[in-house]
């Protein structure tokens, strides 16, 4: 076909497919059911939301259970993983490491604190820039 928008989307497309087929066939060959055109279901409500949840409910046991792939980009995801259940891990040892940091930070706040402040210390021309 010579006259194809090249910004069709998916939908226009099999429009447009459909209406060609339909150009090629004879007028006369497409005939419609003239007691189904205009009819009136006459089912109660109950009936037919029966019907509508059977449908439904066979269409949904068609689905498949679809699993989330995971998306692996870059390195190897698998060392992530292990990292993050290691680092969930607690035993004796990282309570030793946690308090030893504690310990460790405690002790860095009394040794700044017991220093002078290099403002004192610093030339007239670089205390402007301790503020």
């Amino acid at each position: 076909e010579y006259n194809l928008d090249p910004f069709q989307d998916k939908r226009q497309r099999r429009e447009a497919e459909v209406r060609a087929l339909l150009d090629k066939l004879d007028p006369n060959t497409i005939a419609l059911d003239p007691n189904e055109i205009g009819g009136v279901e006459e089912s109660s409500m109950e009936v037919r939301q029966a019907r509508l949840k059977d449908l439904e409910e066979e269409a949904n046991s068609r689905k498949k259970n679809k699993r989330v792939k995971q998306k692996k980009r870059g390195r190897s995801k698998i060392q992530t993983k292990l990292r993050r259940k290691r680092n969930n891990i607690v035993d004796e040892q990282t309570l030793k490491l946690r308090e030893a940091r504690e310990k460790e930070k405690q002790g860095n706040d009394v040794q700044e604190k017991g220093r002078e402040k290099p403002v004192d210390t610093a030339p007239a021309a670089l205390k402007r820039f301790f503020s």
